[in-house]
């Protein structure tokens, strides 16, 4: 099974330019560098024979959205989940978010939240089957950070939100 080849790691600013090269978006990924040298968050990358095939960033910084702030306070996102198209359904994303998982219980939380766009039922279908449960509080208006040259946009986005409580594996919370 490929995903047994899997490393799964912390970004370093060194290897960047070979997860750009595998996903584009050089001024997304310098953005979220930069977060994470400021502890604000951490970009997971996994590497097949040493070539970037997945990423994921996980935000510790308090949510932008009122609604999360309000409904889950401190409480971890995970954002941008990306497999290089010809390696998806490889379980590359199930493998990234429970190294994201295992980050954020070992900087003591208990839950992690993600937002998915309404018309992403294959994401949907893969946060469910890993234990994910979308919240009570309906719908929340977010946006989607595009970066055009160095421009930042914020494209408006209607999500669902999604929450898993995280348990060590002795079952322990």
């Amino acid at each position: 099974m490929l995903s047994d080849h899997l490393e799964v790691r912390p970004a370093i600013e060194p290897e960047l330019d070979l997860v750009v090269a595998a996903f584009g978006d050089a001024s997304f990924f310098a953005e979220r560098m930069a977060r994470q040298s400021e502890d604000n968050g951490v970009l997971l990358v996994a590497w097949l024979h040493g070539e970037a095939v997945g990423c994921v960033y996980v935000w510790f910084e308090d949510a932008e959205e009122a609604e999360l702030r309000k409904h889950l306070p401190g409480v971890p996102l995970l954002n941008r989940l990306r497999v290089v198209e010809p390696l998806r359904n490889n379980r590359f994303g199930t493998a990234l978010v429970h190294a994201a998982e295992r980050l954020v219980r070992e900087q003591g939380h208990t839950q992690l939240a993600l937002g998915i766009s309404l018309d992403n039922a294959d994401a949907e279908r893969l946060y469910l089957r890993l234990g994910f449960a979308e919240w009570p509080h309906g719908l929340v208006d977010t946006y989607y950070v595009v970066f055009k040259g160095e421009l930042e946009v914020r494209e408006p986005e209607l999500c669902r939100i999604l929450v898993k409580d995280l348990v060590d594996l002795d079952g322990q919370e």
